[in-house]
């Protein structure tokens, strides 16, 4: 966060980022919820996994939008 504000960007510019992580959690949340009420722990660490796996995949889904919404996707 402190690189950010180098750029003139401050606490206060980053709620609306801070909500669409949240926003982006609780969707991850609604899907492993399921798996995570199992007491099969086998269940459960599936349920972490699927948890990771779905971040991941939405940081890289975050960035490609970001890049094409700023235009800087290269070809």
């Amino acid at each position: 966060m402190a690189d950010l504000g180098r750029f003139g960007l401050e606490p206060r510019h980053l709620r609306s980022v801070k909500a669409a992580a949240d926003r982006e959690a609780g969707l991850i949340e609604q899907v492993v919820a399921p798996l995570r009420r199992h007491r099969n722990p086998q269940t459960r660490a599936h349920a972490e996994a699927t948890a990771q796996e779905l971040a991941a995949q939405s940081v890289r889904l975050h960035a490609a939008l970001m890049q094409i919404a700023l235009g800087t996707r290269s070809q």
